[in-house]
């Protein structure tokens, strides 16, 4: 068998649109070729093939994209149409929100566009949410517009439960950690997201949209950390302080997810990545100085979270003088 014709170095190994293969000289013939995977009504991907991997040394490509090819075929679904940008839960998982499961594994593309764009047989897993003027495109990600963090809120509000859009909220506002997220600076201000809800009037969630938004807190660094803090104020007590530290004064002290300064009490989500014997290193020494200087650690985890924190809203309740504990 013939191998196929070699393609533009522009066009190997990568997502493109057919717009760019004819302005590179290559037609429809070239593009029906074994080497090349049609993703959609004028979007395709280059799959170098065996023979050539092996000439190459390259490793092979699985027919399940990658994150990064991923991100490279919105980018080419946007080069489609300047009347379109990622939105909704792909645009969440572009900001690398923290997503419940049943939208984790949802791996159909979401896009915002005017008119008919992109309307076709062929792309069965692109959802369009048609507008009437051409989306605004100020922000983008990796080469992809995307929906603007405020708008975002408003766009998922639809879909998400009320506590699932406080946490997605909390997300947005929170205070990045530089050295691990490379940025600075939180996605938008809780001010952000009340001008948004406040110019979405009539629209799909709208309502739920402005109940959530009054509970969004800067401060939580996880959906646990939101749940462990809604599960406070419906147990009716006083709504903590996040990111408390014991002393505000150093910017060394040690700092805990939530708690009480008056009370001397702080409380610790111990997510997953606490496992680790590193980790549970510092946390032991974190925690040891809150207790030399009086406080109460309360330690929380998963099984806490799945009992809605019955047992740790027992003993904050005793803590805080607001009824007996409970056995």
């Amino acid at each position: 068998m013939r191998p196929p014709t070699p393609l533009p170095s522009q066009l190997i190994g990568r997502v493109f649109t057919r717009a760019e293969a004819f302005a590179l000289g290559i037609r429809d013939r070239r593009l029906g070729a074994r080497d090349i995977e049609r993703l959609g009504r004028g979007t395709y991907r280059h799959l170098p093939l065996a023979d050539q991997v092996a000439a190459s040394g390259a490793p092979s490509q699985t027919s399940s994209p990658e994150p990064a090819e991923h991100t490279a075929l919105l980018a080419a679904l946007c080069r489609r149409s300047a009347a379109v940008r990622v939105s909704h839960l792909s645009a969440a998982k572009l900001y690398r929100l923290r997503l419940f499961a049943r939208w984790e594994q949802d791996s159909r593309v979401t896009l915002t566009a005017q008119g008919r764009t992109h309307q076709s047989d062929v792309d069965p897993l692109v959802v369009i949410h048609r507008v009437a003027a051409a989306p605004v495109r100020r922000r983008w990600i990796q080469g992809v517009p995307v929906t603007e963090p405020a708008e975002l809120f408003v766009e998922l509000a639809r879909y998400l439960t009320h506590d699932e859009l406080i946490s997605l909220g909390d997300q947005l506002v929170r205070l990045p950690r530089p050295r691990l997220e490379g940025r600075s600076h939180p996605w938008c201000s809780i001010a952000d997201l009340n001008e948004a809800v406040k110019l979405s009037k009539g629209r799909h969630g709208i309502i739920r949209a402005r109940e959530a938004v009054e509970l969004v807190r800067v401060g939580a660094d996880s959906p646990p950390e939101t749940a462990m803090r809604l599960g406070i104020g419906r147990a009716g007590l006083p709504e903590p302080e996040l990111q408390i530290k014991r002393d505000p004064q150093d910017p060394y002290s040690a700092e805990g997810d939530a708690g009480y300064r008056d009370r001397r009490i702080v409380l610790q989500y111990e997510g997953e990545h606490h496992f680790s014997a590193e980790q549970q290193a510092r946390d032991q020494r974190r925690n040891a100085e809150f207790a030399h200087a009086g406080w109460t650690v309360i330690q929380v985890n998963r099984v806490d979270l799945a009992e809605n924190f019955s047992s740790m809203l027992r003993r904050l309740r005793v803590l805080l003088g607001n009824g007996p504990e409970l056995r």
